[in-house]
């Protein structure tokens, strides 16, 4: 069971609710939501900016949006860019995105490929696909299987760096031959309801960590009550070295962590599953070692 909970600080809410991939860079923080076409950054200080992932729009009605949304659910920094990722959970959520923002934020440019046969060798490894986060760690880009819903388990996917590297250079859709192997992690539970990863971020010292929500849903589209949701660390290949708990009920979908002093800087973004709730930003420091404040 997950110690006593980190203690957080709130930096901001965003102009979104959705809120799933977070990535840091250079004072900015930049953030998909899973129900929009656009990647947000919010520098440290001043006001955001905005940057199309694909062209057109999403109808407002919830319902209507929900079912033709492209469900970027990872987001992570990919040489020097960021690679936006669907998550396979619907026919019309397997597309990713390569994004290059410019040094001065002025503009991005975008490059769609597809998932779809990436995707469709992997749904026949899990009960029910969805890939809600990815991080570049070591010689591998880390896929995570969300793994919520009745029957279902969260579970890692490690694809070939260089064969993604390759893929994304020639914009030529992923295929199955960029997986490595499939690990299913039991994260865990509170008051019976698993905790199923919700995304990942290399640490500095080589460990994985991650995001979990114990989410009370019976399958993957349909939401449910977020009982709390945790920070787990994984070593290679995927070993739980520790597992700390996270304050409140809050649903967390987006991680990133960066060097501070001898500890790790975390940042942290929450999906309140309610258009009328901004997402909040927060942070923290800790040991990446135990898991323990800083």
């Amino acid at each position: 069971m997950p110690s006593a909970p980190l203690t957080l600080h709130h930096l901001r809410d965003l102009d979104l609710s959705a809120a799933s991939g977070l990535v840091r860079r250079g004072g900015w923080s930049f953030v998909v939501a899973d129900d929009d076409l656009e990647l947000h950054a919010y520098p440290d200080v001043g006001p955001p900016r905005r940057f199309p992932l694909r062209p057109g729009a999403l109808p407002l009605d919830p319902a209507a949006r929900k079912r033709e949304k492209p469900d970027f659910e990872a987001l992570c920094p990919w040489d020097g860019a960021l690679l936006a990722l669907g998550s396979g959970s619907r026919l019309n959520r397997q597309t990713g995105v390569i994004v290059h923002v410019a040094e001065d934020m002025s503009y991005a440019t975008c490059s769609e490929f597809s998932l779809a046969p990436l995707h469709a060798a992997l749904a026949g490894l899990v009960p029910e696909l969805n890939l809600e986060g990815a991080a570049a760690w070591g010689d591998h880009l880390v896929l995570l299987q969300r793994g919520n819903g009745a029957g279902n388990r969260s579970a890692i996917v490690r694809l070939d760096r260089e064969g993604v590297a390759a893929a994304v250079r020639a914009r030529v859709a992923w295929t199955a031959d960029l997986v490595r192997d499939l690990a299913f992690i039991d994260l865990g539970d509170i008051e019976g309801v698993p905790y199923s990863v919700t995304d990942a971020a290399a640490l500095p010292d080589g460990g994985l960590l991650l995001t979990a929500a114990a989410e009370d849903t019976r399958d993957t589209y349909a939401d449910g009550a977020c009982l709390g949701s945790a920070l787990i660390r994984l070593d290679p290949p995927h070993t739980i070295a520790w597992h700390r708990a996270l304050p409140g009920r809050h649903k967390f979908e987006g991680v990133w962590a960066e060097p501070d002093g001898d500890g790790v800087r975390v940042h942290l973004v929450a999906d309140a599953d309610d258009p009328t709730i901004r997402a909040p930003l927060f942070t923290c420091s800790l040991d990446p070692r135990s898991g323990a404040a800083r």
